[in-house]
């Protein structure tokens, strides 16, 4: 039986498809798949393709954005080396992202809006989990930060007089380390049993020369230096704030504990494209190159990992 006006069911009686209608009709169809496929490109940008890991692509294409903090123009200018030197002997390209704020940092990071990013150690790292619940994965060590004792108004670590004040950053990880660079001077020691990547004032037992601490907020080392005999700081703040180097008064190299790390999305720890991004920072010529460069962006501000 052949289908004729006089099968349509009822409901069709009325719906007109000639002439203008007819047209009506097709523009909303139209705009209704432009719709639709608008709200799928933006859901899988967002994420929402969960079967594109599995079916062997990529979360992040070949464009790998990298967090790092924006104030530090040295970890910028590492991305920037490996950006130009070695990404491109893998088939992709590395977009430095520069965020202040390490929570919107870390937090863009676990949902995979960023590949990476390289702004912390594990102690800072582990502050950050544990306080938020955020997933993250530390893929290990790539540079570690200078960090000195600066001042303004002695020449030497040793002319600091009895009872000097040492601005120490507020926040327990760059305390400890801080602490730690005090220790390993022998200006104070801890108490038995201390671990010394986790100091704080109260597990100093003996100071000699009575110093005392005041506490600054991270980033107020080089504008604290006229207020106290010395501050203890990330290389990197004095030179951006154009800090003489002559100001520089103790300067260890630092511990391998507080080197700064490449740190994923936890949930992104299969991802080919993570493969890649190993392959990029761990790559020989990495270590190398901060050993040996002279930018004035990175020499003396990030250095090679140590070995201890």
């Amino acid at each position: 039986m052949s289908l004729t006006d006089k099968n349509l069911p009822d409901a069709f009686d009325d719906l007109d498809l000639g002439g203008r209608n007819r047209g009506r009709l097709v523009i909303a169809l139209v705009a209704l798949a432009v719709l639709v496929t608008a709200a799928l490109v933006a859901w899988r940008v967002a994420g929402g393709d969960d079967d594109k890991a599995a079916a062997g692509g990529s979360h992040f294409g070949d464009e790998l954005q990298i967090a790092y903090q924006a104030s530090s123009a040295s970890e910028k200018a590492f991305l920037t080396y490996l950006g130009t030197e070695i990404a491109p002997k893998h088939g992709v390209t590395i977009k430095p992202v520069g965020i202040e704020d390490g929570n919107q940092l870390d937090q863009a990071t676990a949902d995979g809006r960023y590949i990476a990013n390289i702004y912390q150690h594990k102690h800072w790292l582990k502050q950050v989990t544990d306080s938020t619940g955020w997933k993250l994965t530390a893929l290990g060590p790539v540079f570690q930060w200078s960090y000195s004792v600066y001042s303004e108004k002695y020449p030497s670590f040793d002319k600091l007089p009895k009872g000097a004040t040492i601005a120490l950053l507020n926040d327990p990880a760059n305390t400890a380390q801080a602490l730690w660079i005090l220790e390993r001077a022998g200006a104070i020691t801890f108490k038995d049993g201390v671990d010394p990547a986790e100091a704080t004032e109260q597990d100093i037992a003996t100071n000699p020369k009575g110093f005392r601490f005041q506490y600054i907020e991270y980033g107020a080392g080089p504008r604290s230096l006229p207020s106290v005999d010395a501050v203890i700081d990330y290389n990197m703040s004095f030179v951006d704030a154009g800090t003489p180097d002559s100001e520089r008064i103790l300067a260890p190299d630092a511990p391998k504990d507080f080197a700064g790390q490449l740190v994923i999305g936890t949930k992104y720890a299969d991802d080919p494209q993570v493969k890649v991004l190993k392959e990029i920072f761990f790559d020989p010529a990495v270590q190398e190159y901060l050993k040996t460069n002279h930018d004035p962006a990175l020499k003396g501000q990030l250095a090679p990992v140590s070995a201890s």
